[in-house]
């Protein structure tokens, strides 16, 4: 139980900021990019879908970590937006994380901007690749739902999963899976990770 406790602790204090200043900027990026305004400054994190998945993936020590920013603009351009800004924040973490890996930290103090630009540039790509998942808010989910909504309404249909608020339910139950895991995780983000991992240090030779 300690060593959960511990580990759990410690994610929550190595992804608190990346995951933050992640979702903030790529909110800011949106509306920026689309000429909306904010309703107000921390809209991208205040809503229930930037942190309850992000925790439930910590407590249950998922190896893939996802939060999801407030959508601004709702269809694949939206999401297109997102997923560029994940993309674009992924390569700033890459960069911070061969710069601090040529700057040492002061002596008997942790390497936390070690860490941080190693967890921005890994929850960043993990972003990236839960676009590829079908659900509301990622780029093929949106990109999917006027065709289902087309199909359903031929049928005079509604998919049930849609009503009632039980999505973010869903983003819940997949990130306390192991899917996210044994499908994005092992067949793309531990591979592209591991790779930009082995870049950083070669860039720094």
């Amino acid at each position: 139980m300690e060593n959960w406790l511990e580990i759990v602790i410690r994610q929550i204090m190595l992804y608190s900021l990346p995951v933050v200043v992640s979702l903030s900027m790529v909110g800011l990026l949106e509306v920026a990019l689309t000429s909306r305004s904010l309703p107000q400054a921390f809209h991208p994190l205040s809503w229930k879908g930037a942190w309850l998945p992000c925790l439930t993936c910590i407590v249950f020590q998922r190896a893939v970590i996802f939060a999801l920013p407030r959508p601004a603009v709702a269809g694949p351009s939206g999401a297109c937006l997102r997923m560029g800004g994940h993309a674009l924040l992924c390569a700033a973490g890459f960069l911070l994380y061969a710069w601090g890996l040529a700057h040492p930290p002061a002596s008997g103090l942790p390497p936390l901007h070690h860490w941080w630009a190693k967890v921005l540039m890994f929850f960043n790509l993990c972003m990236v690749f839960m676009h590829l998942v079908p659900l509301p808010g990622m780029l093929l989910g949106e990109w999917m739902m006027p065709r289902l909504a087309a199909f359903h309404e031929s049928r005079g249909t509604r998919p049930a999963w849609v009503a009632g608020g039980r999505m973010m339910w869903i983003w819940v139950l997949l990130a306390a899976s192991p899917l996210p895991d044994a499908i994005l995780g092992v067949s793309g983000i531990f591979p592209v990770y591991s790779h930009m991992a082995n870049w950083a240090f070669v860039l720094m030779r």
